[in-house]
């Protein structure tokens, strides 16, 4: 290039390359006529060539060169100037690189070093300027040379953040259509959890959270906008994505479902392999419009990870390392009584009054929980070369005895720039996970329920000695002379000692990506992974167990089972972003391939309890079994996509996006329809941008719109469109299959939501709220078959599911000196309502038109159900009574004072679901001291507790007790005797009209108290933060007799029942952090 002007060669290399140059028009003479005659294509060279023998220097960080007039001061000057030092930071505390520092009025000026820190002569009173992109300006005043300590504030009307949308496309918050929630590593890492889902809850809107109740690494139950899906096998939780690719489901084979009163383990979910201190962001799409891009996948909502990255701007490498300690307790044990004795022989507790209260207290069975959390995380490398890599462990004890949790992670993440176009990305995570014991609840296995009904005139210490030597057997047996009393009781030290069910699980990640970057406004990636997730489950039930749960032997039992899941994912993307004039313009487009499968097989088809130990007992090898039908099971998926992104704007003030996904699968084979598309569509107007108002009152305010179709499509309808003969459990194989459903549509969400997005008074106020009305239909509906037709079941689509709510977030950032305050409260609300179930669908064996409007979805025994009918609401909970006459009296045999139970007309006895609910986070900081707590409101909703039933019906609650002393219980304004009335509504599973709990809690989440200290040994050690946490602390108010948020299943029924869960738990904690 000859002569031509500074300008055009730096916006010649801006062209070519990916640098944008910063600098000051006035200290930059950028019309100076200069000629290049490099030839090493250098940039560097470029820059020494042009700015030779100039004031000019340059400094690169980042993509960004910053030029800067170099110091220039007469030497006859410089006896009334003073050398000032100092420290540009942002309000992290993080040193900021390249800052420009002037003296205003002057050419005098430099720029920060790596540290931040900067020198340059002046005057006293002289007026230096800090400027750096996307801060606000900033004038001191010189008054001497002390030290300047500068916090430079971002500046909201030049910041644009970037968010990470479906399948890891970055685009800028501004131009969003849709409602995308954020949080970093620091926010949902503030007290540490288990499992990512469960850190979230009540930090973000539109999100209801259920924790298992298996305990510590149990399974999540994560809904959205509320449920959708009203199939028993359907799936309303919401999709896991790291760094933009789906991750597989990984739920707990029996987790959808439950085994009900019988029992259920739970060892967790997919998400609950992935270590925390890995995850640098947690962005929340609740929306199908922010999810669209996932189509068959998207219904749910979406749960974006962004792992870590190294290549830190000054190059320097960096050690993290964190430890957490955290003890557990029980949050909520049953109220039971110790004034009331037993009758000899008898395992209930409605004997005589006893002269001194018995000191029985079944908090003493539960240990103190314990979990260890170690985690060493290393980011290496430059901006070009980028590495992290971690190792952790987590160990984890419960509260009750071998209940117990090892999780052991490797991960790497790296990206290498080969080129200056092309750059190669690599990913790699290992898990190794064991988990034992992991019950959640029912009568199974369950030790909690003879601790929970054992007979107050007995003392529980004897039968500590859980065996005794039998010299009939040659080894020890079960001691426990009460038998199981219909409920398949055993001793519990017996259940924690020899009842064992342990789940050994191990999970590869690896994945690979390339980019070619053929100029500043296109570029194309590919993308693949593979997932592969391998467990062994082996229950161990030694000899005298109770029969009944070791198959029948009285030598023990035995069960090993195989899981073995594999997603193999693989995506291509091209990416163009440029800006015409006023128009802006980014295309994304590619196409994706997916392949999973999954397979089970077991040595027994009783899978709760084994195969039957032949010969020698307690001797648990396949060798020693005695013969029995096996069980084996297997699903498989092919899935391809191709897709668009098409987002338009004009001068930044309206945005339109357009997105479209087309899918072709599997599941549809043999089908009339091939494929499926996917259509969204929103738009957004930067109010602010059209109506000045003072940023003092408002700085930033958008309107978004937008609307979508997406599908949930899940693997378990996988063979329902061709003939297939499932292998029953007896081992035969079935010769009447299911009908094939040739006309198979997926369920479908079609949303419209509106949403404003506002900043007040200098950004310090912020508000986000929408408004969504979503209808869910093609439901898929299973029929029993007539017999005469060969088959078993048939299918049809049909239903219609309307959700509709608000979801809105209130933050404020509130500074005053060293002090500030930063509050933010969460409100979500949904109504949902089923419109209609089947209507006019013809049968396809006669063709008459089926009309459906109600269906019992399973539930609890005969006493508690769930039922979907139109007009109701899914979460619908029925329950049963005891039968009344018209004046409301209750039916009594005047001879045997029995009372009449409706065990056939369930009446209706609320929703599970919340009519609203909020989080109010609060976090105060001064100086290095930061104090937060989070309470966590659910607002309505009902839920039953079966094992307050129980507990009454064997005289053991502190309401059996009262009741005695109160002379017996009013029926039909008569005193009935309390041993008469409660062993008749809690018989069984209880009348469960009676145990009908308000669901409304309050409690306090979370809180902890953390201090940052300075950096150590010569700033060796930096951020080291030493913490105090409690998680689960209290409830602020709640009136059912367990944790009304615990569920047993992530399954879509069964939910907002207690037949003896486990209970939740409070901890209480300590955290060291620093890096080096």
């Amino acid at each position: 290039m000859n002569n031509v002007s500074i300008e055009q060669v730096l916006n010649k290399i801006e062209e070519s390359s990916d640098y944008v140059f910063l600098y000051n028009d006035k200290a930059i003479q950028k019309n100076r006529i200069v000629s290049v005659n490099n030839n090493s294509g250098k940039i560097q060279d470029i820059l020494d060539e042009i700015f030779r023998g100039t004031s000019i220097s340059y400094t690169v960080v980042d993509k960004q060169i910053i030029l800067s007039a170099k110091p220039f001061v007469q030497k006859t000057m410089e006896d009334a100037t003073i050398p000032v030092k100092g420290i540009v930071k942002d309000v992290n505390g993080e040193p900021l690189i390249g800052v420009n520092v002037k003296v205003k009025g002057s050419n005098v000026g430099t720029i920060t070093d790596i540290d931040g820190n900067f020198t340059i002569r002046t005057k006293k009173g002289d007026v230096l300027e800090f400027s750096y992109v996307g801060y606000t300006v900033q004038n001191v005043t010189i008054t001497g040379n002390a030290t300047l300590n500068i916090v430079l504030q971002e500046d909201n009307a030049v910041l644009d953040e970037v968010v990470v949308t479906a399948l890891g496309i970055k685009r800028s918050d501004k131009a969003l259509s849709y409602n995308v929630q954020k949080l970093g590593d620091a926010q949902f890492m503030s007290v540490k959890e288990a499992s990512v889902p469960n850190a979230l809850n009540g930090k973000v809107a539109g999100v209801t959270i259920s924790q298992g109740a298996s305990g510590i690494g149990g399974s999540t139950k994560v809904v959205m906008r509320g449920s959708k899906s009203v199939n028993a096998e359907g799936n309303n939780n919401a999709l896991y994505v790291l760094d933009g690719i789906p991750l597989p489901d990984l739920f707990p084979r029996r987790g959808a479902t439950s085994n009900a009163q019988y029992g259920g383990v739970d060892e967790g979910d997919g998400i609950s392999n992935i270590n925390m201190e890995d995850i640098a962001e947690v962005t929340v799409l609740t929306g199908p419009s922010a999810a669209a891009l996932y189509g068959g996948q998207a219904a749910n909502g979406v749960i974006m990870l962004t792992s870590k990255q190294g290549g830190l701007k000054d190059g320097k490498p960096r050690i993290s390392f964190s430890h957490y300690s955290d003890f557990y307790q029980p949050l909520l044990l049953p109220k039971l009584q110790n004034t009331y004795g037993s009758r000899t022989d008898e395992f209930s507790s409605w004997g005589p009054k006893l002269e001194t209260p018995a000191n029985y207290d079944p908090a003493d069975f539960f240990d103190t929980g314990m979990s260890f959390s170690n985690s060493i995380g290393a980011q290496l490398g430059t901006e070009n070369h980028k590495s992290y890599i971690s190792l952790s462990s987590y160990n984890a004890r419960g509260v009750v005895h071998n209940n117990n949790l090892d999780r052991y992670n490797v991960s790497y993440n790296g990206t290498y720039t080969i080129t200056d176009k092309l750059s190669l990305g690599a990913t790699f995570m290992y898990t190794n996970k064991k988990a034992q014991n992991m019950l959640s609840q029912g009568d199974y296995y369950n030790p909690i329920v003879p601790i929970y009904l054992f007979p107050r005139g007995d003392n529980i210490d004897k039968y500590k000695s859980y065996e005794r030597y039998s010299a009939d057997r040659g080894f020890p047996v079960q001691f426990w002379p009460y038998g199981d009393q219909k409920r398949s009781i055993q001793n519990p030290y017996w259940i924690t000692h020899r009842n064992f069910n342990i789940n050994h699980n191990e999970r590869f990640i690896i994945g690979g990506s390339l980019k070619y970057t053929f100029n500043e406004w296109f570029n194309i990636s590919a993308r693949f992974r593979t997932d592969r997730d391998n467990k062994k489950n082996e229950i161990k039930n030694y000899a005298s167990t109770l029969l009944l749960l070791a198959s029948s032997s009285d030598k023990g039992s035995y069960l090993l089972a195989t899981e073995k899941n594999i997603q193999d994912y693989g995506d291509v993307i091209a990416n163009f972003q440029k800006t015409v004039s006023d128009w802006g313009f980014v295309v994304n487009a590619g196409a994706s391939f997916k392949n999973a499968s999954f397979d089970y097989t077991a040595n027994s088809n009783k899978l709760e309890f084994g195969a039957p130990l032949a010969s020698v007992a307690n001797k648990f090898t396949l060798n020693n079994l005695t013969p029995e039908p096996q069980y084996q099971e297997g699903k498989k998926m092919k899935s391809q996509a191709v897709f668009f992104s098409a987002s338009v704007d004009w001068k930044r003030k309206i945005f339109l996006d357009v997105t479209g996904r087309n899918e072709w699968t599997s599941l549809l084979a043999n089908t009339k329809n091939k494929s499926f598309f996917y259509p969204s569509v929103g738009m957004s107007f930067v109010l602010t941008e059209f109506f000045k108002v003072p940023e003092k009152i408002l700085t930033f305010s958008k309107l978004r719109l937008s609307y979508a179709k997406v599908g949930n499509v899940p693997m378990s309808l996988a063979g329902i469109t061709i003939p297939s003969y499932p292998i029953s459990p007896g081992g035969g194989v079935s010769i009447n299959p299911d009908l094939p459903i040739d006309n198979l549509k997926f369920e479908k969400t079609q949303s419209f939501e509106i949403g404003l997005n506002a900043r007040f008074l200098n950004n310090k106020l912020g508000l986000d709220i929408t408004y969504y009305n979503a209808n869910t239909y093609d439901q898929l509906f299973k029929f029993r078959a007539p017999e005469s037709s060969g088959y078993a079941n048939f299918y049809v689509n049909a239903g219609k599911v309307n959700n509709k709510g608000l979801e809105a977030s209130i933050d404020a950032d509130l500074t005053f000196g060293d002090f500030n305050y930063s509050p933010k409260l969460t409100v979500t609300y949904n109504k949902n309502k089923i419109v209609e179930l089947v209507r006019n669908i013809p049968n396809p064996f006669t063709g008459a038109d089926m009309n459906v409007s109600h269906f019992d979805m399973g539930g609890l025994s005969y006493s508690f159900r769930n039922y979907i009918d139109e007009g109701g609401s899914i979460g619908d909970i029925y329950v049963n009574s005891v039968k009344k006459d018209g004046n409301g009296y209750v039916y009594v045999n005047p001879n045997t004072l029995s009372m009449m139970v409706d065990n056939e007309n369930l009446i209706y006895a609320g929703n599970t679901n919340p009519d609203c609910s909020l989080g109010f986070n609060n976090a105060f900081s001064y100086k290095g001291f930061t104090l937060s707590f989070l309470i966590d409101a659910r607002i309505g909703g009902k839920v039953v507790s079966a094992t307050q039933a129980v507990l009454d019906s064997f005289g053991a609650s502190e309401q059996s007790a009262k009741a005695r002393d109160n002379g017996g219980v009013l029926v039909n304004g008569v005193l009935m005797d309390a041993e008469t009335y409660y062993t008749q509504v809690g018989a069984g599973t209880g009348v469960l009209s009676n145990y009908v709990y308000d669901a409304t809690n309050i409690r306090l989440r979370e809180a902890s108290l953390s201090y940052r200290f300075k950096p150590l040994f010569k700033n060796f050690v930096k951020d080291l933060t030493l913490s105090v946490t409690g998680r689960n602390l209290f409830m602020i108010y709640n009136k059912a007799p367990f944790d009304p948020q615990l569920t047993s299943s992530v399954g879509t029924f069964y939910q907002g029942i207690d037949y003896f869960m486990m209970p939740s738990l409070r901890s209480f904690g300590v955290s060291l952090k620093f890096t080096l």
